[in-house]
């Protein structure tokens, strides 16, 4: 993730919060202890940031991590945190692609070597007719001896064309599948970054200080 001295970094643009301290050390219930408010959440802008325009596609390679696709990108690798967001990516173990030893690792912990060689499912194939039709797409799931029948030029054919899938093949193509990502362009990352510091200040109420702080009497933390 992003390097602590890195002044983009994503715990920095988040605001502060004073809660009542439950040190057992405290002088009274009237101490508090600032944190960062980490339930804050941001929207990304509707009318701009869900424009294809704003971005480009992105194919995260090897063992890449998000910093450093930040780094190659923005040549900041405090900003990991944008690739994330700009991707909904909340839990990184799970939405972003395995390196090839952590990959190896999961494997290993989930299967047998024959295992990861057994059938896993069977997709289509695709079939046209003499015509050149299409008769059936590629990529359907379908059940093992699935076929099927149609009419070609007044004959009756029946043709089953399948390609199998291990259980290796299929957590390849899913571990795979999280590769590909959106990547907001360099000419919207300051539009960007002005409107996520935006929506990360408080606004006016009881419990405002300022823009970056505001004090809680819940220590529960609850967020606004």
């Amino acid at each position: 993730m992003a390097y602590k001295g890195s002044p983009n970094s994503y715990f920095k643009q988040l605001p502060n919060l004073d809660y009542p301290s439950l040190a057992n050390d405290r002088n009274s219930a009237y101490d508090y202890q600032t944190v960062k408010n980490i339930f804050k959440r941001a929207v990304l802008r509707d009318d701009i940031f869900n424009e294809a325009t704003a971005f480009t596609k992105y194919s995260v390679q090897g063992d890449e991590r998000p910093d450093q696709v930040a780094y190659k990108i923005y040549n900041d690798s405090g900003l990991d945190w944008v690739v994330l967001i700009t991707n909904n990516i909340i839990h990184l173990r799970d939405e972003w692609p395995m390196g090839n030893q952590d990959f190896l690792t999961y494997l290993n912990s989930k299967y047998t070597t024959q295992e990861l060689s057994n059938i896993h499912h069977y997709e289509t194939e695709i079939i046209r007719d003499s015509r050149g039709r299409l008769i059936q797409p590629e990529g359907l799931t379908v059940p093992a001896g699935h076929s099927i029948s149609f009419v070609d030029n007044g004959v009756l054919r029946t043709e089953s064309k399948l390609k199998s899938f291990s259980f290796l093949d299929n957590e390849t193509n899913l571990n795979d599948a999280k590769r590909d990502i959106n990547i907001l362009k360099k000419g919207y990352l300051d539009l960007f970054l002005e409107d996520f510091a935006e929506m990360m200040e408080y606004k006016p109420s009881k419990q405002f200080i300022s823009k970056k702080l505001k004090k809680t009497e819940n220590p529960r933390l609850i967020s606004p």
